[in-house]
């Protein structure tokens, strides 16, 4: 049998060798182009998307183009965007409203003063509310205190205080947004320091159905077994959810919000007694409802820039948010993402890195510089002896993917983080270097050519994710 076999083969060598050659360049394709779908874990689904947004034409470094150019201003008939903000947030509202949201034309923007803030009028919502939420609440002490000081003309700083009088805006911005805009089929919500890509929201709500009651966000575990979206990292809540939320009472018109169905009245004591508005929220949506969190994190991602954690799992995933964005944060991320070269990909946890890793053009280190690599490499190792050796080690773990090194300690990570600049100083210990495995890098697709151009090549399917009911 063998022999026959054998006999078969040595008659097709072109047959056999054509076969060969096929089975070589399918696995080398799947290993260059699919490295990232290979090993998908459980919870993403591939799903085809289509970019909203075309390219800037032809920007030009002498010329600031229109960072709103091509904006798919026609889906803000069906999206209503409402911006969360406060009397102390006025660098913030003036880099939001210039970059992040300065394409939305039908922004409500909810806050605890009444003011102008670029084309927009602020709505003080704390105004709307009954006046039983200040009887025996010192948190409204600081609401009146910010009213003094603006009649007074003097600027209100960021407090504590502050901070327990912005959970009463939750339950009347959700009320005044339906009100307001009764019709859109999907309402977005987002703070002052939030950052968001819009192409992935757009392509995230295209996968919807709107009609279907949705309330996504980043998960965060509440009391009672229960889960609410993350105010830091935005939220969305769907027309299907708004209509169970306020269901018009005989003879009423759909989208009538009323004192039988506003949420800042039903559910005034809960809003006194916790902490957080996103988690009162959060509990109202289940109890009038019964519509559960649909936990979308590491998409919602509501992390700082410096903290953003980049492996191989998170790769492919798209997206969405940035949390804790200080205004000139804002304002270069918004003209760096207007301004890249085009792709009709979706944007990734990967595709940030050409912003955040730019240095790594340069070279894989940097130098006075913390990329918070927290696991410390076994102390035997030599690893300890310098940064090289440091690097060196890293380079020969498959699993670590950045390295740092500092006061004879190294560091290894099997994430990529960008960290933050430290102090020349370093308090008297010495140096402190930071470095990444650009090789590593490179192989999943991430790489620079000899022009110190990038070649992005990782991620032509994207991993969406499985909404984790919660």
């Amino acid at each position: 049998m063998i022999r026959a076999l054998s006999m078969r083969l040595s008659r097709r060598p072109g047959r056999l060798l054509f076969a060969a050659l096929i089975l070589f360049f399918t696995a080398y394709s799947l290993s260059r182009s699919g490295g990232r779908q290979r090993n998908k874990p459980p919870g993403f689904v591939n799903v085809h998307t289509h970019s909203f947004f075309p390219p800037i034409k032809s920007p030009s470094r002498a010329v600031e183009p229109d960072y709103c150019e091509g904006f798919p201003t026609y889906l803000l008939e069906s999206v209503q965007v409402v911006l969360k903000t406060g009397a102390a947030d006025s660098a913030k509202n003036k880099a939001h409203v210039s970059t992040i949201t300065s394409c939305v034309s039908n922004l409500i923007i909810i806050s605890d003063h009444d003011e102008k803030i670029g084309d927009h009028q602020a709505v003080d919502i704390l105004s709307t509310l009954p006046t039983s939420y200040t009887i025996n609440n010192t948190d409204f002490d600081a609401y009146a205190t910010h009213k003094k000081a603006h009649a007074d003309g003097d600027a209100v700083g960021y407090s504590m205080a502050g901070w327990k009088l912005d959970r009463f805006k939750f339950l009347p911005m959700v009320d005044k947004a339906y009100e307001m805009n009764p019709t859109a089929k999907w309402y977005v919500f987002l703070e002052s320091d939030v950052y968001f890509f819009w192409d992935t929201l757009f392509r995230l709500l295209d996968q919807m159905k709107p009609e279907e009651p949705h309330y996504m966000g980043s998960p965060v575990a509440g009391s009672y077994d229960r889960y609410f979206a993350y105010g830091g990292a935005g939220f969305v809540l769907s027309q299907g959810l708004m209509a169970k939320l306020y269901p018009p009472k005989a003879g009423e018109l759909v989208g009538t919000v009323n004192n039988n169905n506003r949420l800042s009245i039903q559910y005034e004591q809960w809003a006194k007694a916790d902490c957080c508005g996103d988690a009162v929220l959060g509990y109202a949506i289940l109890n009038s409802t019964g519509v559960r969190l649909e936990g979308l994190y590491p998409t919602f991602a509501g992390d700082e820039l410096k903290n953003i954690k980049i492996d191989e799992d998170r790769w492919c995933v798209p997206l969405l948010s940035l949390h804790r964005i200080v205004p000139e944060q804002m304002e270069n991320l918004w003209k760096w993402e207007r301004t890249r070269p085009f792709t009709k990909n979706a944007f990734t946890y990967s595709s940030l890195l050409a912003y955040t890793h730019a240095h790594l053009r340069d070279g894989p280190t940097r130098d006075f510089w913390d990329n918070l690599s927290e696991a410390p490499v076994p102390n035997e190792r030599p690893a300890h002896r310098d940064a090289n050796a440091c690097g060196s080690e890293c380079h020969n773990d498959p699993k670590c993917l950045q390295y740092s090194y500092s006061q004879t300690v190294c560091r290894h990570s099997n994430y990529i983080k960008l960290g933050n600049s430290v102090d020349k100083e370093n308090g008297g210990q010495g140096e402190f270097i930071s470095g990444w495995d650009t090789q590593k890098l490179a192989d999943w697709g991430f790489k620079y050519d000899e022009h110190k151009n990038l070649l992005d090549t990782s991620c032509s399917q994207v991993n969406w994710l499985k909404p984790e009911v919660r």
